[in-house]
């Protein structure tokens, strides 16, 4: 692996996070440059689904902040977990999108979705999301 794709990876990792980053940028950056398309998506999606997974334990810390120093009372932990159950996964579908994604897998942390869920949800949206980039990149790249 070029250690430049480090970069690449680093990007979609802050790009995942709260960080204002835009990691579609880079990776098209990156592809037009002619580095390995398979090598461009793999490091993307790693580094996106690691900054995810940050976000998800921020969200799990912050639980736990609220418990201790806010006073968060079972009941109203329980009346989370109950609209996390309702609508938590459906919420995970919107997770790829720029902007409101972050968000939403800090939130799905605190409410205590369930890791599997969160990563096949969350992982999917987002590698999916590169490879579309990937495929309109190369439609778009003359023959």
């Amino acid at each position: 692996m070029e250690a430049e794709l480090l970069i690449l990876g680093l990007a979609a990792f802050l790009a995942a996070t709260l960080v204002p980053v835009s990691s579609e940028i880079v990776f098209t950056g990156y592809l037009a440059l002619g580095y390995s398309k398979s090598a461009c998506l793999i490091i993307a999606s790693l580094g996106n689904c690691l900054g995810t997974s940050v976000n998800y334990v921020i969200g799990m810390a912050g639980l736990l902040a609220a418990r201790k120093y806010l006073g968060l009372t079972p009941a109203t932990e329980a009346k989370l977990q109950t609209l996390n159950q309702r609508y938590g996964a459906w919420a995970l579908l919107l997770a790829w999108m720029p902007v409101i994604g972050d968000p939403v897998t800090v939130l799905a942390g605190a409410a205590r979705t369930q890791w599997w869920i969160f990563a096949l949800i969350v992982f999917g949206g987002r590698i999916a999301r590169y490879m579309i980039i990937l495929t309109l990149f190369q439609a778009s790249s003359p023959a």
